[in-house]
């Protein structure tokens, strides 16, 4: 029996990830370190160091549950289709007749660079079969993919996409054009394979179009078509124009969305993501993740794609002025570089979302397009501020919060608490009454009438009693004194 055989049965690769603490193992992964990173041209360093950090992947909480129901999804489909391997070799051989069942179409959301395609990725590696994908016993062997993921690149038909599904043995130097065909190969082919969930990466970059979306959701409907459990991922702007698709085109495509949010500052994930990429080459990145986790990430907004942008240009930085190693002053000098400009503005407005209803206008693509309605939320207690520490911080006043200083940051803290006691009321305090009207008849109504008309009816001074007194004859007293 070969080192590909298993000793652990049909289905083991669902198994073996029965509890949170397994796909944590199987889904992490460590850095390689870098070596003789001063030996190379500094671009050629700076992709040395981008391709050892896209390796790196630290699955926190809302990875693992992501994952938890992914794998529970996979693990359903097949236990319905073949839970055994004579279920699979009857099914093969058409004694069982497979009956296609609607599954729902999940999408993952999230901003750009938090980490979805490294989740998908993660989620293959963690259900692969063997490395070889290989499944061995005493009778025969078979070639199985759990889980199967295309990435979605511009221009590409669906028939292109559809035979990178396919066997490539049997559509190597076959002009397939008719996708029905296509279709029907693909759904055979994932029967033999044991696939029992279809991821779909990158699905922005379908179609150029600033509006256009009717493409994208025809092909999602297509890929969905063979009848097994289909996840993809997006960025919000795509999920924003879906969302103005026709209603039963929306209950399929955005019926089950997932949200993948960037860590917080003070995290375990966050610190040992950051930890893991410096680890790459120590002797060139001189930072801390006790001291500068938390200014890396007021930089970045929590997004390890721009993390990876930032410590690249440093890295510039600091080759541009002859230094062996990376420090933090090189870092922010990098976050204010030209260079650097895009993302820093992407950050900015990020920050700015919490105090600024203009930039979630402006910046609709920062904006999660599946936020929870505020006048559904559970009423909250009174003086308690939305967004606080102890009802879950939102993400910018996250982002906000973590620029504060520890002194603000205790502030902060006292002045919340004190919030959160109602007002007492104060005893001693006197109210003074304010004096009541007396009540109108219609005796003083008269008064008041025979009081304007008499207002009225006096004469009014000609306007030579109203000259100046310069103008008026001189008194007797005036005649005594100019004699």
């Amino acid at each position: 029996m070969s080192a590909a055989s298993t000793a652990n049965g049909w289905l083991h690769w669902f198994d073996r990830l029965d509890t949170d603490d397994a796909i944590r193992t199987a889904a992490y992964r460590a850095v390689t370190p870098v070596k003789d990173l001063q030996a190379l041209p500094v671009e050629r360093a700076c992709s040395a160091l981008e391709a050892a950090w896209s390796e790196v992947f630290v699955p926190g909480p809302r990875h693992i549950e992501i994952l938890r129901m992914l794998v529970d999804q996979a693990k359903e489909y097949s236990l319905s289709v073949y839970p055994t391997l004579r279920d699979y070799n009857r099914r093969r051989s058409g004694e069982i007749e497979t009956v296609r069942e609607p599954y729902p179409i999940r999408c993952l959301t999230g901003l750009a660079g938090v980490s979805k395609s490294s989740l998908m990725q993660a989620l293959v590696r963690i259900c692969q079969v063997t490395p070889d994908s290989q499944f061995v016993t005493d009778s025969q062997r078979l070639t199985v993919h759990p889980a199967r993921r295309i990435s979605v690149q511009a221009h590409l038909s669906v028939r292109a996409l559809l035979k990178s599904l396919s066997n490539p043995v049997a559509v190597a130097g076959r002009t397939m054009v008719d996708v029905s065909v296509l279709l029907a190969h693909v759904r055979d082919w994932f029967q033999a394979t044991g696939t029992a969930l279809l991821i779909v990466d990158e699905m922005q970059f379908y179609t150029q179009s600033g509006k256009a979306s009717t493409k994208t959701a025809q092909l999602i409907m297509t890929l969905a078509s063979p009848g097994i459990p289909l996840v993809y991922a997006a960025n919000y702007s795509l999920i924003k124009k879906l969302l103005e698709r026709p209603h039963e085109e929306k209950d399929r495509l955005l019926a089950h969305p997932i949200v993948l949010e960037p860590p917080d500052a003070d995290s375990e994930i966050w610190c040992t993501a950051v930890g893991e990429y410096l680890a790459v080459a120590p002797e060139h990145f001189h930072l801390e993740v006790s001291a500068h986790a938390h200014e890396l990430h007021r930089l970045t907004a929590g997004l390890f794609r721009i993390l990876r942008q930032l410590l690249l240009e440093a890295y510039r930085v600091a080759v541009g002025r002859s230094a062996r190693a990376v420090t933090m002053d090189d870092v922010r000098q990098a976050y204010r570089s030209a260079a650097f400009s895009s993302h820093r503005k992407d950050v900015e407005d990020l920050a700015s979302l919490a105090v600024s209803g203009l930039i979630a206008q402006q910046r609709a693509d920062l904006v999660c397009p599946f936020a929870p309605v505020r006048g559904l939320q559970r009423p909250m207690l009174h003086g308690r501020a939305a967004g606080n520490v102890e009802t879950g911080t939102i993400l910018p006043v996250a982002m906000l919060e973590s620029t504060l200083s520890i002194d603000a940051q205790k502030t902060l803290r006292v002045l919340r608490q004190a919030a959160d006691h109602p007002l007492r009321p104060n005893d001693a305090a006197k109210v003074t009454p304010l004096p009541r009207r007396s009540t109108i008849s219609a005796q003083t109504l008269r008064e008041g009438a025979e009081l304007l008309r008499g207002t009225l009816a006096k004469p009014k001074p000609s306007s030579a009693n109203r000259s100046s007194p310069s103008s008026e004859p001189p008194t007797g007293r005036d005649r005594v004194e100019t004699s």
